[in-house]
């Protein structure tokens, strides 16, 4: 695959997209119940688990997309402090984004947004008029069906506790009694699981945003395992 030739990136921009697992507000009543009740680490911990985005249709749109925010550093401090989002989520970049078919999102009049709305491409475009304030989320989209898209191009994962760790999974079979792995759990009475934590995890970074002091200290991978 060709390399996208991006540009210059400006201070007002950032390469780093945020998909937060923790906006604080309201969601789509079409959204599972299960996962509108979950905490922001239980559905980055699915995340992690799964490897994948469960993608559900923005306010507005009828296509399932993935949604990020275009954040540089004072604006992710920006969102965090105001309570928009809480620093729980995943860190992808522009050009990863591009390359599978992501974008950023055109902000509109609500004429603007009633053509794209009539040529079916609603879920590009976020009308400005009154009772739509939603520009601070320099949102970016990636259409998507509702099973969800694999995660590429990972640049980190955002955690708003240094000490947290997702739950472990089962990465394979062993015989509790000699140690010697084992292809699966049957027909061994000693059999028990081997566990870690998930894949994404120990080969991510991880950034942690310091409440403290506003900022983000990022941890190589493996140094959180």
């Amino acid at each position: 695959m060709t390399e996208l030739q991006l540009g210059l990136v400006g201070p007002a921009q950032s390469d780093d997209l945020y998909h937060f697992t923790g906006r604080n507000g309201d969601r789509p009543s079409w959204v599972p119940a299960d996962i509108q009740q979950m905490t922001a680490q239980q559905r980055l911990e699915r995340i992690l688990k799964e490897r994948r985005f469960r993608a559900f249709a923005p306010f507005g749109a009828r296509t399932a997309c993935v949604c990020f925010s275009e954040s540089p550093a004072d604006h992710l401090g920006h969102l965090i402090r105001t309570g928009r989002f809480s620093p729980w989520g995943v860190v992808t970049s522009r050009a990863s984004l591009l390359s599978i078919g992501g974008g950023a999102v055109a902000y509109v009049p609500d004429t603007v947004y009633e053509r794209f709305k009539g040529a079916g491409l609603e879920h590009w475009a976020v009308r400005t008029g009154n009772g739509s304030v939603w520009m601070h989320e320099r949102e970016w989209r990636l259409p998507s069906s509702e099973e969800g898209r694999g995660i590429g191009g990972l640049r980190a994962i955002l955690v708003g506790d240094v000490s947290w760790r997702p739950t472990t999974v089962v990465v394979g079979w062993e015989d509790g009694s000699t140690g010697q792995p084992l292809p699966g759990p049957e027909g061994n009475p000693f059999a028990q699981p081997v566990l870690e934590l998930p894949r994404l995890w120990r080969e991510s970074q991880v950034w942690v945003w310091d409440a403290g002091s506003g900022q983000l200290v990022k941890h190589a991978p493996g140094v959180l395992c």
